[in-house]
């Protein structure tokens, strides 16, 4: 089983992508055979959807391809999304319209939303109401808040995270995979020849 962790922050060394790493660690400890594909969109940098793709031709022709192959062999999805100006950071909405070729069809996801206060509730509902027509993508019904993100650290939290969030974290983190591991033979039966797009 392979699972994709990524990290929407527009910054370099965010706290979203040391999050992801957090995650992995703590998905290897209930299942130590998972593979992982970690996309920092902070780092690469993926320019904003086109449908000309006549600008950056070096990411579409080569990049884009890479990171494709990646999602697509990917069975689950982890999206690690702060919250910015109380939303989705453009990024998280961005991935979904430069990587609209099947590479989520009918594959679970899992919300973390991260905020450096108390909020972090809207990039749920906004990823929840708006990613998934066109991209099937199938999110859990469990989601993870990290507020207060900066104090957030396993086996050492500062004050403001409450002690029951590593539990919550677990169990939240072993669900998508067994969601993962059903789903798998659901993608046999996919019809995008006729039906890739949502109503």
């Amino acid at each position: 089983m392979k699972i994709s962790l990524i990290s929407t922050s527009h910054r370099k060394n965010s706290q979203s992508n040391r999050v992801a790493k957090i995650l992995e660690t703590i998905i290897l400890k209930n299942n130590n055979k998972i593979n992982f594909y970690n996309l920092d969109m902070g780092e690469k940098q993926i320019p904003l959807w086109t449908s000309e793709k006549k600008q950056d031709i070096k990411f579409w022709e080569k990049e884009f391809k890479k990171i494709s192959f990646e999602l697509a062999s990917s069975d689950g999805f982890i999206l690690i999304v702060p919250e910015y100006g109380g939303m989705a950071t453009p990024n998280s909405k961005n991935l979904f319209l430069v990587f609209n070729n099947g590479e989520f069809f009918h594959k679970p996801g899992l919300i973390v939303s991260i905020s450096s206060g108390n909020g972090g509730a809207y990039p749920i509902s906004e990823l929840r109401a708006s990613s998934y027509k066109n991209t099937h993508i199938m999110w859990i019904p469990e989601n993870i808040i990290i507020r207060n993100v900066e104090q957030y650290l396993p086996g050492n939290h500062g004050e403001l995270i409450p002690d029951w969030l590593d539990d919550r974290i677990s169990y939240s983190c072993d669900l998508l995979t067994k969601y993962a591991d059903y789903l798998k033979p659901i993608q046999k039966l996919i019809n995008r020849k006729d039906f890739s797009n949502g109503m």
